[in-house]
């Protein structure tokens, strides 16, 4: 491990420290859309619930730990970004990426109210009755903008949690319970803010010191709104700059090179090309070649595995993950992850050990799957030959 390049051994852990901290995002709106959930019941029972579901995290080691989640998970995801070669994703990639750059976007305007208001003005309490009477009856287009933020940030957790589990034996028994929540919970969310929101518009018309309690809060809040537009500003314009960042130095490695090409000969006598420092796997999908990659070329599925019949110094050198996966799936001397194999040199001979339809069950159980002989073809439809 010790010979391994300094990079290698720092993308692994960013790779994991990106997954960690977005695992403690998605337990913190997870919390929060239970706690909305419960205005189906009533404003009282969302309440009666916030010092389980909502407290811990505005205490200083909760705010410490999510701020510092949201703060790696969203720089090394840009990261992430900038580092691609390619713009050969699949579709459910660009959907992460596209979801993942507007969260920042959608809610801003709830952080701000519901959560940095609250150190700048010691006397304001964004109770629940506060904010939903806030976004339906102070600022309904925002409510509008609250259910597309919640759609945004749950469907990207979810499609990022299932990617990460579904490879794993155990999601047969997890994903009996977990899939009818990735649609109930967000669903049950919104059906409850929409309730809670109905509700507080009765108190706001039937209680007058009700009434006049939250504009009380309100005018404190509108009395800032200087403040709160400028570190609203301030963010966004440096959120604008490390995307149009990540994009220009991903363009820039995309469109690089583009003159020298590197060549990448399968069996069945097919013929992918690109530039150097694609992976195999980029090469292929470039190319139209048919190849297995479940996981979306992050080398935990071990699907995309070939066996190097010729230029294997033509390669990068294998890095943490890519020898983890391959040990897990048993994998020969000569065999490489498509997805991890980068292509430094002219040309490579490779044989596709998987058949592109392979599925999740070829990553959870290897050892069920026959790998092809080494000059044997996969049968598949073959594609005509394409350049990227």
């Amino acid at each position: 491990m010790s010979a391994l390049p300094f990079s290698q051994h720092m993308r692994s852990l960013q790779r994991r420290l990106r997954l960690i901290a977005g695992l403690v995002l998605l337990v913190f709106v997870t919390m929060h859309l239970v706690n909305a959930a419960l205005g189906l019941i009533s404003i009282e029972a969302m309440e009666q619930a916030k010092p389980f579901l909502q407290l811990p995290w505005r205490t200083m080691p909760g705010l410490a730990l999510l701020s510092a989640a949201a703060l790696v998970h969203g720089v090394l995801g840009l990261m992430a970004i900038a580092r691609r070669r390619s713009l050969a994703l699949s579709r459910t990639d660009w959907v992460q990426i596209g979801l993942g750059l507007l969260a920042t976007p959608l809610l801003i305007n709830h952080i701000l109210f519901a959560q940095v208001f609250s150190l700048i003005d010691a006397g304001f309490k964004p109770d629940f009755g506060l904010v939903l009477a806030a976004y339906w009856h102070f600022a309904p287009a925002n409510a509008l903008l609250q259910v597309l933020a919640v759609v945004v940030v749950w469907v990207h957790g979810a499609v990022g949690l299932y990617t990460w589990l579904v490879l794993k034996p155990a999601w047969r028994r997890l994903g009996l319970i977990l899939t009818p929540l990735f649609f109930i919970l967000p669903v049950a969310a919104l059906l409850g803010f929409v309730q809670g929101g109905k509700d507080a518009m009765a108190r706001l018309a039937a209680e007058p010191e009700w009434q006049a309690a939250i504009a009380a809060s309100m005018g404190r809040f509108s009395a800032a709104q200087a403040e709160i537009g400028a570190i609203r500003d301030a963010t966004l314009l440096a959120y604008a700059g490390l995307v149009l960042l990540a994009c220009g130095v991903m363009l820039s490695r995309v469109l690089g090179n583009r003159q020298r090409v590197v060549s990448v000969h399968y069996d069945g006598d097919l013929l992918g090309q690109g530039r150097p420092g694609l992976s195999l796997l980029e090469v292929s999908l470039a190319s139209g070649v048919p190849h297995a990659h479940v996981c979306g070329g992050r080398g935990r599925c071990g699907t995309c595995v070939v066996a190097v019949d010729e230029g294997a110094a033509n390669l990068s050198p294998i890095g943490v993950d890519e020898r983890a996966t391959l040990a897990r799936i048993h994998a020969g001397a000569s065999q490489r992850l498509a997805c991890q194999a980068r292509l430094l040199g002219e040309s490579v001979s490779i044989s596709r050990l998987r058949p592109a339809y392979a599925d999740v069950t070829a990553a959870r159980d290897p050892a069920g799957w026959t790998a092809a002989s080494a000059g044997g073809v996969i049968p598949q439809p073959i594609p005509s030959q394409a350049a990227p």
